[in-house]
């Protein structure tokens, strides 16, 4: 099956001119590549290249994989042969243009969120938190460390995170290393080693790979030599070039990312490096369930008419018409909902609104949809952004259906 895959680039070079598409083909014709640039009409955006790439694949669905990996060799060529900053923006299509014509079948992207709801979680026990915390004024090896780990949490590449946190591990490892020597260990049996000449046991003061390990082991008993070995061995293969992805097919089958599992021992690593006199008072953090940061992607499966030009490139203009996005059925939030509980007769006055047309008819709604029964109650969610737009109203002294409604809600739950 031979695919073309359509990709937004954002890019720090241009083709020097609008009306050039450049053409790249692989000496082997594992895929062949079309460059234009996409004109921007202001600075809102970042600029953008259309790079379409076309590749044979088994099938649509495996065709996703492996036009990463064709795209991956563009860019790092791209990269390599400019010395500039290129990565992918967005995936726009991938189309079975096998067919010389008629309908093909195609995976579009839909448009992202852009920028998802934060998690609500600082309140005055985080800040409380905080201020006690700050009585401790860490080493430079600690601050290093802190550093290490805010970068860590927040880089977007796992192998960068997984570096980053290991960095961190070692920095506090050599920190706290005991100057104590340790006995030479047998390589196979891994006990001590006795020179027989000179009737002792030889000894070293600590290598950083030892240091690690005891410090991996006082922090977390939990974590056993196999979990151990496969840190370190990730941490070597990622070293010497490898992906996580490439890495963690040779190694037990574990239930986290090893990307989680280090994070979640820094972390500890970390709290251990505060004096314990900090936590006799209640201190309030947060972990994350995981340190990869994932975005949803919504992808349509369709046939339609899509032509090809002569040149083999696609034409993506038979998509202008089309739009695919993802919809949350809310405004973005930043704050905790509000629970509500109201009687059956205002939950049926709700749902009454909510198919009543007006500018009110989203917003009751969204309380509607988020409306459980429990006997002769109901617990309504009201997402924050809807609660300010209701309390502004009702501060302005609003009348109509839906404003006594929730002032009668309001009242009530007071």
């Amino acid at each position: 099956m031979r695919c073309i895959a359509n990709y937004e680039i954002e890019s720090d070079i241009s083709i020097v001119s609008d009306d050039i598409r450049l053409k790249l083909r692989h000496p082997k014709d594992q895929f062949q590549a079309y460059i234009k640039n996409i004109v921007r009409p202001d600075y809102s955006t970042p600029f953008l290249l259309s790079l379409q790439i076309a590749f044979d694949a088994p099938s649509l669905d495996e065709a996703r994989e492996i036009g990463q990996e064709r795209l991956a060799e563009c860019l790092n060529m791209l990269a390599f042969t400019t010395g500039a900053s290129v990565k992918l923006h967005r995936t726009r299509q991938i189309v079975d243009c096998t067919a010389t014509n008629g309908m093909r079948n195609c995976l579009v992207w839909a448009d992202s969120f852009g920028h998802e709801d934060p998690q609500p979680f600082l309140d005055d026990n985080i800040v409380s938190s905080i201020e006690r915390l700050l009585q401790f004024n860490p080493p430079p090896a600690i601050q290093r460390a802190l550093r290490w780990y805010r970068i860590g949490i927040y880089a977007s590449i796992p192998e960068d995170q997984f570096q980053y946190f290991w960095f961190a591990l070692e920095i506090i490892a050599e920190h706290q290393k005991s100057s104590t020597k340790v006995n030479d260990k047998c390589p196979v049996c891994k006990t001590a080693l006795y020179c027989e000449s000179c009737k002792t046991h030889p000894t070293h003061k600590p290598y950083p790979k030892q240091a690690i390990r005891d410090l991996i082991v006082t922090v977390d008993s939990s974590c056993d030599g196999q979990t151990i070995d496969a840190l370190d061995k990730t941490r070597n293969a990622l070293m010497h070039g490898a992906t996580l992805k490439e890495v963690e097919k040779s190694l037990p089958k574990a239930s986290e990312d090893m990307v989680d599992v280090l994070g979640r021992i820094l972390f500890m690593a970390l709290v251990h490096q505060f004096p314990k006199e900090l936590f006799k008072e209640e201190i309030h953090m947060g972990s994350p369930s995981t340190y990869i940061q994932r975005t949803m992607t919504g992808i349509a499966k369709l046939s339609t008419v899509v032509p090809i030009t002569k040149d083999g490139e696609l034409d993506d203009s038979a998509f202008s018409g089309l739009k695919i996005s993802m919809e949350t059925g809310r405004p973005p939030q930043s704050a905790k909902p509000t629970g509500v509980l109201i009687s059956l007769d205002q939950h049926k006055r709700l749902g009454q609104l909510a198919y009543e047309k007006g500018d009110h008819q989203e917003l009751c709604k969204r309380v509607y949809d988020n409306a459980r029964s429990h006997g002769e109650k109901v617990i309504a969610v009201i997402f924050s952004t809807d609660l300010k737009r209701i309390q502004e109203a009702l501060r302005r002294n609003e009348t109509g259906k839906w404003q006594d409604l929730f002032r009668e809600i309001l009242m009530t739950t007071k």
